[in-house]
């Protein structure tokens, strides 16, 4: 498993490249230029405005296939508005698709805020869920990362699906039944101790058994 970011400098360092107009458009050149690059906004169900798309990009960086990259790009301005790195991590003793880590960003700027709305969410449920079963939350996301996942761990709550707070020392699972007992685990699920990386949200789309191994890189 990669090391996970918790300190919020450390995730603002991580991104701050994509904040700066030349660093976003070196992005936007290599992903729109990539050799396997493939629309996803029709299985994302994400009506895109002119202009837009919604992209998946595999084997750019890691030819093993065991990460591949989600932007919605702006064609006209050529930046990146919003970008998801996805990381497969194989749950060796889980009988399901792999599961994925989602390392997000997304533009403050307000000229992309419309078309934004929905698509994190819409990405999450509609594609990444779909297609993997499980997603493991990881805190190298930038500015409202906790916020992201609180929102998508309450979406999931709300749409019936399973979720559960992830101990990776001892592979335990405690199930996350309601929005009360997610309240609850706040604490141990977002702080900035050095432990946090070790402590993750997990999102299914089947029940999960209590113990889980997750196979390291």
């Amino acid at each position: 498993m990669p090391k996970l970011l918790v300190q919020t400098t450390d995730i603002r360092e991580a991104f701050a490249h994509l904040m700066r107009t030349a660093d976003n458009a070196e992005l936007y050149a290599a992903l729109s230029g990539a050799e396997h690059v493939t629309d996803i906004s029709a299985d994302a169900k994400c009506i895109m405005a002119p202009g837009y798309r919604l992209i998946r990009v595999d084997h750019r960086k890691r030819p093993n296939g065991d990460e591949f990259e989600i932007a919605l790009v702006n064609d006209v301005d050529s930046s990146v508005a919003y970008y998801n790195k996805v990381m497969i991590s194989i749950i060796s003793d889980l009988n399901c698709r792999p599961a994925t880590q989602n390392l997000v960003w997304r533009s403050p700027n307000a000229q992309h805020a419309a078309v934004l709305r929905d698509v994190p969410k819409m990405v999450f449920f509609n594609y990444i869920l779909e297609k993997y079963d499980v997603i493991l939350s990881d805190n190298q996301q930038t500015g409202d990362g906790k916020f992201f996942w609180q929102r998508q761990m309450s979406n999931a709550l709300a749409y019936g699906l399973h979720v559960y707070y992830y101990q990776m020392m001892n592979a335990l699972l405690q199930p996350i039944p309601n929005q009360d007992a997610l309240n609850e685990l706040d604490d141990q699920l977002w702080s900035e101790s050095e432990d946090q990386q070790y402590h993750l949200a997990l999102i299914s789309k089947v029940a999960l058994p209590a113990e889980l191994l997750l196979a390291s890189e």
